[in-house]
């Protein structure tokens, strides 16, 4: 399958030109820069162009794209809403790791983003990325929205308590993640003299992420057996900024609604992920660590009971660029294409 890369030069772009080149069943067809000739100068690439790929480099307006089953966009937020109805009309399935699709109401995108959406007839066409919680419907998706690093660990955290029915009533997601979340721009609050030796919360009265948190686990309560408590869960959310460059940790404390035994709870963490190539729950004792999903496409979990509390602990770990992004990206375009799911991604 011959595939597009918009984007190619951030953090996240990087990332999942690495994935791509090494896929056995694809091939990268064209990747957009800026300046496209900075892609041929900047060392990262250097070996990937040595090899042999062929993929054409031009700036996104020149870019033809016409050869192409699919394109990923990994672009800032506002850039794929332009692109995306000409390709989708033109039967080539698009996947953005940017929020441009990601929230069904437009004036809710709009008050975040603080930009207009440019295609919201094409909301309710995107299927919502999230392997684990999404698998039938991004099987042959024409337009995925990818999720954000911070829901991936919240809502594959909390997912085993809210999907038969809802067993949480407060959701606390105390969340960190390395410097490289914010992107390659420059900006002086994530440049290393800033960073290094230190450690900080931020967005602190509201993080862009917060409304998709909000949105997915309202629709997996609306979807359970049993709705209850589906109009009371209360949810807050604050991330940290962590001295390294990659990697995503949120703490999350839930209170139940339910006496639940620390055993039932693992066991039930276990059965729901059972059949997840990517997901490990962790046994007592063994916390998630950051070093520990670094450049791959796992998530590890572990649920902790307070003793003689109705609170849990969840702990999650995964590497913002990888399972947060560009990792599970590669992950849907295989359901999408049919592919087994973990090609290229062991």
């Amino acid at each position: 399958m011959r595939v597009g890369v918009a984007g190619c030069l951030g953090y996240t772009g990087f990332e999942l030109v690495k994935l791509l080149d090494r896929h056995p069943k694809i091939t990268l067809e064209i990747l957009t820069a800026r300046v496209p000739e900075t892609v041929n100068k900047d060392p990262r690439f250097s070996l990937l162009l040595k090899e042999g790929n062929g993929a054409k480099i031009r700036t996104l307006e020149d870019a033809d794209f016409s050869a192409c089953e699919l394109v990923f966009f990994a672009t800032p937020h506002g850039v794929c809403m332009e692109y995306a109805k000409k390709l989708f009309n033109a039967g080539i399935s698009v996947i953005d790791l940017s929020a441009d699709f990601r929230l069904h109401d437009p004036k809710i995108f709009e008050k975040w983003y603080g930009m207009k959406h440019l295609a919201p007839e094409l909301l309710d066409k995107a299927v919502y990325g999230l392997p684990e919680l999404n698998r039938t419907n991004i099987a042959g998706a024409n337009l995925v929205a990818m999720p954000g690093c911070y829901p991936t660990s919240v809502i594959m955290g909390i997912l085993p308590l809210i999907e038969e029915k809802c067993l949480i009533k407060t959701l606390l997601a105390d969340c960190k993640s390395g410097v490289s979340g914010a992107g390659r721009s420059a900006n002086s609050s994530s440049i290393y003299g800033e960073v290094a030796e230190n450690f900080k919360a931020y967005a602190v009265h509201g993080h862009r992420h917060l409304p998709e948190i909000k949105q997915e686990v309202a629709n997996v309560i609306n979807k359970s057996k049993e709705q209850t408590n589906s109009d009371n869960i209360e949810i807050q959310f604050t991330p940290h900024l962590l001295p390294m460059f990659r990697g995503l940790y949120s703490s999350i404390y839930a209170e139940l609604t339910e006496d639940i035994e620390q055993d039932a709870l693992t066991e039930l963490y276990k059965a729901r992920y059972a059949n997840e190539p990517f997901v490990k729950i962790l046994p007592k004792g063994m916390l998630p660590e950051t070093r520990f999903v670094r450049e791959s496409n796992e998530i590890h979990i572990y649920v902790n009971k307070f003793n003689e509390s109705s609170y849990l602990n969840i702990l999650v770990a995964e590497d913002n660029l990888t399972k947060g992004a560009a990792g599970q990206a590669v992950q849907v375009m295989n359901l999408v294409f049919g592919f087994a799911e973990t090609t290229g991604l062991k």
